[in-house]
C-alpha cells in the first residue's frame, strides 16, 4: 500500500506479544535475531529500503494459542507531510494458519498429480520467506494463479 501509493516509510517498528509454544522460543537471542531479519528483509524487499525500527516480541504463556501483534508505522505523505498508522491484530495463529496448510496441501497434491516434484517456488505467496521464486507479494500471487491455473488446465 505504502509503495502504491508512494508514501515513504521511514520507521517502522512492531510489538508481537505470543503464547503457547510461539512465545517460548523467542528469548532466544538466535531465534529473535532471525525472526527480525526475516521481517527486515521484507521490508527492504517490499518497500525498496530498510526504515528504522525493530520487532520486540515477548512470551505470554497464559495467552494460549492466541497473539496479539501491533505496528507502528511513520510515514510521510503529500508535500512530506508526516503522518502514523498504528494497527493492533490479535487472533488465533492456528485458525489463521490452518486454512493456509490446507490449501497448501491440495496444489501439492495436485503438482504431484500432473507429474510435478521438487521445490515449487510459485508457492512462495505462502511464506513470509521463501527460497526463491519472486520476493514481492503482488509478483507472488500473481505466479501462484498462473501456477493454479496451469495445475487446473493439466491434464
Amino acid at each position: 500500500m505504502f509503495v502504491q501509493r508512494a508514501l515513504h516509510v521511514r520507521a517502522w517498528s512492531g510489538t508481537n506479544l505470543l503464547g503457547g509454544g510461539a512465545g517460548r522460543r523467542w528469548p532466544d537471542p538466535g531465534a529473535a535475531a532471525a525472526k527480525n531479519a526475516g521481517k527486515e528483509r521484507v521490508l527492504a524487499d517490499t518497500l525498496g529500503h530498510t526504515p528504522q525500527g525493530e520487532v520486540h516480541i515477548d512470551d505470554v504463556p497464559v495467552l494460549g494459542d492466541w497473539k496479539t501483534a501491533w505496528d507502528h508505522v511513520a510515514f510521510e505523505g503529500f508535500l512530506g507531510s508526516r503522518m502514523i498508522l498504528q494497527t493492533i491484530w490479535q487472533g488465533c495463529d492456528s485458525a489463521l494458519a490452518a486454512p493456509l496448510v490446507l490449501d497448501l496441501a491440495r496444489l501439492v497434491a495436485r503438482a504431484h498429480e500432473a507429474g510435478l516434484s521438487g521445490p515449487l517456488p510459485e508457492l512462495g505467496f505462502y511464506f513470509k520467506d521463501p527460497d526463491a521464486g519472486p520476493s514481492g507479494l503482488p509478483e507472488q500471487f500473481t505466479a501462484l494463479l498462473s501456477f493454479a491455473d496451469r495445475l487446473r488446465n493439466a491434464s
